[in-house]
């Protein structure tokens, strides 16, 4: 549910209710007949399909699905809100009611379709993935524009698109919505039902045994559980961290530069290896391989700008001779069947290869102490949005990846 069959005034209605306690000085206070409020709680409560309110003479409180709720919908108030401010800039600090009175006067549609045209290259391609005409998305945007009392659009080559201060509305308003998915999933917490959706990032080299133990241990526990991982750069995944179409990142940890808006946890320091195949001519090295004896060798690398191809140009770096590396993929599936297949190496970590190595397929090469010196290590951890606050499944699967990884870290 991403607000596609809810109304925002609906939904303020309900919190209107919640702060004031009283169907009827809701009705004041938002300016509406007692009966709309009725018939807005209403569709809410069928909506979500819970009883939200317990209705009482002396007036109406929430129950605790209706607590479940309005702590997601304040949270995606002030994210709004938040998202308002820095598109109105300075007009918000000299009239702080301004937010308020836009918030009031923007709905779902609009929302989502700005969403809708920040996601696509035009609005044609924006109107077809959300089920309307790109007339009818024309109108809705201006609308938005409109209501926003600031320009939030331009006209390039492909028609109207987003400018600086559209894309940022957009982003923080998909992040926005995201709060009404995870009270979608706590509401079924609060009956018992651990059904939830976690989505889950992952870095290509990072799809070790850390992440397949700790979903195993999460499914045997909630069976119901819907996982969805996915993967691609750091530069994509944490993007789509950004705007709400994750919910963490698991791999090596970034530098504080590429952490805007996000926070990080530290879950082990794992070791670079050199690896190859079992019958590599370097295994038999006595003393292990040296860094001339590497340099010597072909390279599977990975992708420029990652933290293992930084470890890896230091690792020659003023070294006698600077390694061949014909072959560049973030793709650890593709790493292993070269290796398997050839002599090249590649820099991994022993617990990347744990199950080939198991199977007699990779191993690590033996090297020699001053290479071991020069190594380094990465550190393996999870990326969250600052703001995020996880729903008790969510919470949970964290505490099976924070003991998966303090049992590897001790094997």
């Amino acid at each position: 549910m991403t607000g596609i069959d809810l109304n925002l005034r609906h939904l303020r209605a309900f919190m209107e209710v919640c702060r004031t306690g009283s169907l009827n000085r809701a009705a004041l206070e938002l300016n509406v007949s007692q009966p709309s409020v009725s018939v807005a709680l209403s569709g809410v409560e069928a909506r979500f399909g819970v009883k939200l309110l317990d209705r009482f003479t002396a007036g109406s409180q929430p129950t605790t699905a209706g607590e479940v709720l309005l702590a997601r919908l304040r949270r995606m108030d002030d994210q709004l809100a938040l998202a308002l401010g820095q598109a109105l800039g300075a007009s918000s600090q000299r009239e702080p009611a301004l937010i308020s009175k836009t918030l009031a006067r923007i709905s779902f549609r609009q929302i989502r379709a700005l969403i809708a045209l920040a996601g696509s290259s035009s609005i044609t391609e924006a109107a077809r993935a959300g089920g309307s005409s790109p007339a009818a998305l024309h109108r809705t945007l201006h609308e938005l524009q409109a209501n926003v009392g600031k320009a939030i659009f331009v006209r390039g080559p492909s028609g109207v698109a987003p400018n600086s201060v559209g894309r940022r509305l957009a982003m923080h308003c998909q992040v926005a919505l995201t709060e009404l998915e995870q009270a979608v999933d706590e509401l079924k917490e609060v009956e018992g039902r651990m059904e939830g959706r976690i989505k889950i990032a992952c870095l290509p080299l990072a799809r070790t045994l850390l992440l397949a133990r700790a979903l195993n241990r999460l499914l045997a526990a909630h069976p119901n559980a819907r996982i969805e991982v996915i993967d691609g750069s750091y530069e994509l995944l944490s993007q789509q961290l950004r705007v709400g179409a994750s919910d963490i990142l698991i791999g090596a940890l970034r530098s504080a530069s590429d952490l805007a808006g996000l926070k990080t946890e530290a879950l082990f320091d794992d070791p670079y290896a050199i690896v190859g195949r079992p019958a590599h001519p370097l295994m038999s090295r006595s003393k292990g391989a040296s860094l001339r004896d590497l340099a010597g060798q072909e390279w599977v690398a990975q992708r420029p700008g990652t933290p293992i191809r930084a470890a890896f140009e230091a690792l020659f770096e003023n070294g006698p001779a600077s390694p061949r590396t014909s072959i560049e993929t973030s793709s650890l599936v593709l790493t292993r069947a070269i290796m398997m297949e050839s002599d090249r190496l590649s820099m991994l970590s022993r617990r990347q290869i744990a199950i080939e190595e198991r199977e007699g397929m990779l191993t690590c090469v033996p090297v020699a102490e001053t290479v071991r010196q020069r190594l380094g290590t990465r550190t393996i951890g999870i990326t969250m949005r600052e703001t995020w606050l996880p729903s008790r499944l969510q919470s949970i699967f964290l505490d099976h990846i924070r003991l998966t990884a303090s049992r590897l870290e001790s094997e």
